[in-house]
């Protein structure tokens, strides 16, 4: 066959992988069955191509189903790039020794491979190595410092241990990425020491430290430093101030606690992404943030820094400052000519009036405000932010009404709780934002009723509004919530794509928000709540009238609290029917009537709070409720059974007399129980009596009846132990073959 090119991606559906008669393709160069659905054993596919084994020089198959191991790769002596990436290989990576490879590019990143990586030194011409995201284990193999060529290692999120020495004779490398691994151990000068091509740095999320000299000047300048979570501290790392040409730098998480050194602020004037976060980094930042620099991210969260706001750069999409010590006013903010898509200043010390400027600011998506000492009313330009879609103000001092947000239907989380508002829940939230998935109204001063409209929240997952004035019922339309109705069992990650980077940026910037809500009675900041939270909490109101029965059609709703309001009525009957129900509590209200059966049937149900009710009735009996403590039954007069007090009266069904200390039946109270009288049991008596010696005198008296009784008693006596001896004889017999 004289085929060279073969192309059969992603149209095409291949059953039973390579066909055999594929062997007979001696001249193929090129196969590419990339997303074809094959599911082959990768050895046998091997060798199914070895026809092709002297020819073949690419060789794509990623993106498909292929399991099995890697071995002897290197039998094709002109294969220069092979792609495996995204299948469900799990075996090892195995190779012969003695037999070197061509090959330049290889892709198995995305598997389940493990075991040890073989001899690199197999592999001299290799340019781009990528094993991320596998289960390798042990070293990276010494043999990679003879690969001079290597431009690119990825052996991200494995479970490797170590750089070795040889790391040093790399003098041609020009990209390193070892991120989300559990490497172990020191990286010093002489691993990098030789590297004078290099120019990708990347030992992220491992357990790595990173110690030179104090005066040490590396030989190569680098275009992207990604250190977060390898050891850098407790000082700032001086060879940075020999950098001039990076685009990146990310050392987060890097165990740093210092003040910003005065040569810190002298950046390239391409830096795109500045990343000091989760350090103790102290001091301020005013001169580490200049117009000059081309910054797309800025994160400083969760340090020592002080002062006032900086000026918000004008190119920078993403800004957080979060978990830090700034002060004072934010009013400067309306002199930035920028419009961030992400803001984040929460837990600070912001104070004052937010500015009435946000109309300028037409990206934002993201804004993150809470925990601060913000006061005064909430400015009516937020509300012109059409693109905003998470919008985070709670736990400051906020006052006044509340505005409107009409013109954000983009908007899903709309958190206010814990400030001062006034007023009442406005319609606009049921007619207009219809994208909503979580409404925080929580600990505010609102009042007035809960308008029917916000039923036609459909992808609503958490509606609190605990804690404020609200009066009324609770409307009959909570079942219209569709994703609280349904009952699987997990909702989607509460995150939002803010910024897209091509190239070698990161190709999405995720933000994801956290949540306080009561759940399982604690109080607690929940990050990607939306995950497993689905909750309605409307408790310490003063809502009145009856429970509806359509609260019992929300199958999905994990948390339930209607507890310190005024209501009356019963326990929905059909309460049973919330299957996916963890934690429910009505306490402290004027409920009446039994404990409804089906509450017993809730096998999820972790926290029940049915307390100072007018309850009566017997708890029913169940495994579920008996374990709960008496408290969450407490203070219902009438309720009776365990875990409080048994029911007077009460005795189980039994078929059996129940005897006292003294041998006598015991006497119960309960006047509708009929007991036999004792001319029953005189009749009994006599009936027995008359039968038994009836029979008896007849054999007596009547000899023929008598012999064929008695017959009949040997032969069914000889006949049953015939069939136990042949019984047992088959059963040796089985023993003995066994």
């Amino acid at each position: 066959m004289y085929l060279e090119h073969l192309n059969l991606a992603n149209n095409f559906k291949i059953k039973g992988g390579v066909p055999s008669s594929f062997g007979n393709l001696t001249r193929l160069r090129h196969l590419d069955m990339s997303n074809t659905q094959t599911d082959q054993w990768l050895p046998e596919l091997f060798l199914r191509l070895s026809g092709s084994r002297k020819s073949l020089e690419v060789l794509e198959l990623n993106d498909n189903s292929l399991f099995g191991s890697i071995v002897n790769m290197t039998r094709f002596s002109s294969l220069k790039k092979l792609y495996l990436q995204k299948n469900v290989l799990n075996g090892s990576f195995m190779e012969s020794a003695g037999q070197v490879s061509t090959l330049e590019y290889l892709d198995l990143s995305d598997n389940q491979m493990r075991g040890a990586l073989p001899d690199l030194a197999l592999f001299p011409s290799l340019r781009e190595l990528h094993l991320g995201s596998n289960q390798f284990q042990g070293r990276i193999p010494q043999g990679i410092g003879q690969l001079s060529q290597l431009r690119i290692l990825d052996v991200s999120s494995n479970r490797l241990e170590g750089l070795p020495e040889s790391m040093g004779q790399l003098s041609n490398l020009e990209s390193f990425d070892a991120s989300y691994n559990v490497l172990k151990g020191t990286i010093t000068e002489s691993h990098l020491s030789n590297l004078s091509s290099l120019v990708d740095l990347d030992l992220s999320f491992n357990s790595l430290a990173l110690k030179t000299s104090f005066n040490w000047l590396p030989p190569f300048q680098l275009q992207v430093i990604s250190l977060p979570s390898c050891n850098l501290g407790p000082s700032f790392p001086k060879w940075l101030q020999n950098q001039h040409n990076y685009t990146v730098l990310d050392i987060s998480l890097a165990s740093i606690s210092d003040t910003l050194p005065s040569w810190f602020s002298g950046f390239p004037p391409d830096l795109k992404i500045l990343n000091l976060s989760n350090n103790q980094i102290s001091g301020r930042v005013s001169d580490l943030i200049e117009n000059t620099y081309g910054y797309r991210v800025i994160d400083l969260s969760s340090n020592n820094f002080s002062g006032p706001l900086p000026l918000v750069p004008t190119n920078v999409q993403i800004f957080y400052l979060h978990k830090n010590q700034f002060f004072g006013s934010i009013s400067a903010i309306c002199q930035s000519k920028t419009s961030p898509t992400s803001l984040d200043l929460a837990h600070n010390q912001f104070s004052g009036e937010l500015p009435d400027c946000w109309m300028n600011m037409t990206s934002l998506a993201v804004l993150n405000l809470a925990y601060n000492n913000f006061s005064g009313e909430i400015p009516h330009s937020l509300g012109s932010l059409t693109n905003l879609k998470a919008l985070y103000i709670r736990q400051n001092s906020f006052s006044g009404m509340l505005p409107s947000f009409s013109q954000c239907q983009q908007l899903q989380i709309l958190d206010l709780g814990g400030n001062k508002l006034t007023g009442s829940v406005p319609a606009w939230i049921g007619t207009d934002l219809l994208n909503l998935r979580i409404l925080s109204l929580r600990f505010n001063r609102l009042h007035g009723s809960i308008p029917s409209i916000i039923c036609q929240l459909q992808f609503l997952q958490i509606l609190d509004l605990s804690a404020n004035g609200l009066s009324g019922k609770i409307p009959h339309c909570f079942n219209n919530f569709t994703l609280l109705y349904q009952d699987n069992n997990s909702g989607e990650p509460m995150e939002f794509i803010v910024q897209g980077f091509y190239g070698k940026f990161p190709r999405r910037y995720l933000y994801v928000g956290d949540l306080l809500v009561q759940w399982k009675n604690q109080e607690s900041e929940y990050k990607n709540p939306l995950l497993y939270l689905k909750t309605i909490d409307l408790s310490s109101n003063e809502l009145v009238g009856g429970v509806p029965e359509e609260i019992a059609e929300m199958r999905g709703l994990k948390s339930l609290n209607l507890s310190r309001n005024d209501l009356n009525g019963t326990v929905v009957e059909g309460i049973g029917q919330m299957k996916m129900l963890e934690s429910l509590d009505m306490s402290r209200n004027q409920l009446s009537g039994v404990i409804p059966q089906g509450l017993a049937n809730l096998t999820f149900l972790s926290v029940l709070d049915l307390s100072n009710n007018h309850l009566s009735g017997r708890i029913p009996s169940s495994t579920q409720l008996q374990s709960f403590d008496r408290s969450s039954y407490s203070d219902n007069v009438q309720l009776c059974g365990p875990p409080l007090q048994e029911c007077p009266g009460y005795a189980p069904p039994s078929p059996l007399i129940d005897y006292g200390s003294n041998n006598n039946p015991q006497e119960h109270d309960d006047d509708e129980e009929e007991f036999p009288s004792l001319e029953f049991y005189i009749s009994m008596v006599l009936g027995f009596f008359v039968a038994f010696w009836g029979i008896i005198g007849c054999l007596i008296v009547n000899s023929s009846w008598r012999n064929a009784y008695f017959t009949f008693l040997t032969d069914t006596t000889s006949w049953l132990n015939m069939i136990s001896r042949v019984w047992f004889a088959r059963l040796k017999k089985k023993l003995r073959r066994a």
